[in-house]
């Protein structure tokens, strides 16, 4: 009985998305219940309990004159949601690469996605040493610098979600597994805006993170400097923690970002390293 109501919550999921990509398709013109019906080919009482549903969340919208249907200004939100999250490496590039000249380091941008940080944009320095990293390429949270970044700003039921979902994996000897202890480590990441990743997730490397954020101060993504242990010190890579903090609030001012109109408790959610 479960595995039948659940294919059946899937083929109405379904027929949902082709209600509105066929709203879509559509344009201008708005479509009545018949015709949505007729040119999906399900019966009139499926198509309005579908179609109620969507009203209700604002993903469709139904004329009271006409009564015919179009896409509710829902989406508008979604897409610009989307839209914004896509428009951050174009402008963050520029940003990017100065902060690639400027540490010689390679310099990444990540954003979060079903748990775990991705990679959506690289950019290698003069003495940047050759990393397993490429733009696509998924990392965990609990021991990177951009995860942390990104795990920080997170609710904590969020947060014990994802953990509880994917782990807490010793890739080093330095990794954190202790939840306890990662959680004491957000705190000081949120209190103090600075941490450290000795060596968590690969041997020989550290690195230093920074929070992305939008025009609500919410972080979107991540940007992280990545410093080779056999050429750095504590005293190098505290000289870099501006330079990152810097660029990743350029990049926030240019996502809509306001530090004054932020509120007091995301002031304090400056910069991780590790």
């Amino acid at each position: 009985m479960r595995k039948a109501g659940g294919t059946q919550r899937i083929g109405t999921l379904r027929t949902a998305a082709q209600v509105v990509d066929l709203l879509a398709a559509a344009g201008d013109r708005d479509l009545t219940l018949k015709e949505i019906s007729e040119m999906l080919g399900i019966t009139k009482p499926t198509a309005l309990r579908i179609l109620m549903t969507l009203t209700d969340l604002r993903l469709v919208e139904r004329d009271s004159e006409t009564q015919r249907y179009r896409l509710g200004l829902r989406l508008l939100e979604l897409g610009s949601a989307v839209q914004e999250r896509l428009q951050i490496p174009v402008r963050a590039r520029p940003l990017l690469e100065q902060l690639a000249q400027r540490t010689d380091e390679t310099v990444h941008l990540c954003v979060l996605d079903e748990g775990q940080a991705v990679y959506v944009d690289k950019i290698e320095g003069a003495q940047a040493i050759r990393l397993y990293s490429r733009i696509g390429r998924r990392v965990p949270l609990h021991c990177t610098a951009v995860g942390k970044v990104l795990l920080a700003d997170l609710p904590a039921a969020e947060r014990r979600r994802i953990i509880a979902r994917w782990g807490m994996k010793p890739y080093t000897k330095n990794t954190l597994t202790d939840y306890l202890l990662l959680e004491q480590a957000l705190d000081e990441v949120r209190r103090e805006g600075v941490a450290f990743d000795r060596e968590e997730h690969e041997e020989g490397i550290t690195c230093i993170g920074a929070p992305v954020r939008d025009f609500s101060g919410r972080v979107k993504a991540a940007i992280s400097v990545t410093v080779p242990v056999f050429r750095t010190s504590p005293e190098h890579l505290e000289q870099m923690v501006p330079w990152v903090k810097e660029t990743a609030l350029r990049i926030s001012e240019r996502c809509g970002y306001r530090p004054d109109l932020a509120e007091p408790s995301r002031q304090a959610q400056g910069t991780t390293l590790g």
